[in-house]
């Protein structure tokens, strides 16, 4: 007989087991917002997803971790290096009043869009799931308030 804290066990593994890729027509979408310093950022993200905020003296941060493994990072301020920044780019290109930076690590991609104030980054993404994450980056809607 299965004592219950293995019947737990078993039910999240085939729950992460099932949970480990984003399938984009099988994924379903939250409407994300959240206040930076002066900038105001929407994205749709694939649910669930847990975010964490660190503020610091110099501005904010946001970090985003979902259930295949993958970050999203948004920050606004300065004074702060992340370990992505330290990558090197594979292709860099500026599109729509961005720089965006792209590259693989480890057999995962990575890539930084830097628009004027704002760092917005994803991390950790598995090849059959990058192009739900590069949808959340080339959607992401940056306002002023």
């Amino acid at each position: 007989m299965v004592t219950k804290p293995y019947k737990v066990i078993i039910l999240m593994i085939i729950f992460l087991s099932a949970c480990s890729t984003l399938k984009n027509e099988n994924v379903t979408y939250k409407l994300d917002s959240r206040l930076l310093i002066s900038k105001k950022v929407e994205m749709q993200l694939p649910i669930p997803f847990h975010v964490q905020k660190d503020n610091y003296e110099e501005g904010v941060v946001y970090f985003y971790s979902f259930v295949d493994s993958a970050t999203i990072i948004i920050l606004q301020g300065s004074m702060v290096e992340l370990p992505i920044d330290r990558y090197k780019p594979q292709k860099s290109k500026i599109k729509n009043q961005r720089k965006v930076s792209v590259g693989c690590k480890s057999n995962k991609f990575w890539r930084k869009d830097v628009y004027k104030d704002v760092n917005i980054y994803y991390d950790n993404v598995s090849s059959s799931n990058k192009r739900v994450y590069d949808k959340i980056l080339n959607e992401i809607k940056i306002t002023s308030y």
